[in-house]
């Protein structure tokens, strides 16, 4: 389970910096960017739509929705960028917002949530 854990996590890593990559070579190469930031979105996308919210709470769920959208706005983004239309970066902007806060956010969230179930077995 925690080499699971582990390789979802690099997995989850490596995406990200592609997708970050391919928006820097973008300006130097677009025809490269392209296919690197398809790479990166599909491991993005796999990986957060395989590893749920673990809590139970509604706050907890409705932060993961946002990060799904925020996945969702970052496949727009890939095609966008494919199809050579400068809306991407608008598109790429929300989504690193929108991920930056649902996963600050969640964090904080399910930290909180354990907090309340130790006291409450106390």
């Amino acid at each position: 389970m925690k080499q699971n854990t582990k390789l979802k996590n690099i997995i989850f890593q490596i995406s990200a910096i592609l997708i970050l990559l391919a928006a820097i070579v973008y300006y130097f190469r677009p025809d490269v960017a392209k296919y690197i930031i398809i790479a990166g979105v599909i491991g993005y996308t796999v990986i957060s739509f395989t590893t749920p919210y673990p809590g139970k709470s509604l706050r907890g769920k409705r932060l993961f929705n946002i990060q799904i959208i925020a996945v969702l706005l970052m496949c727009v983004s890939a095609y966008l960028m494919f199809v050579d239309i400068s809306g991407w970066v608008v598109t790429l902007l929300i989504a690193a917002i929108l991920t930056l806060y649902s996963t600050v956010a969640i964090s904080m969230e399910y930290k909180k949530e354990q907090e309340q179930e130790e006291n409450g077995q106390k």
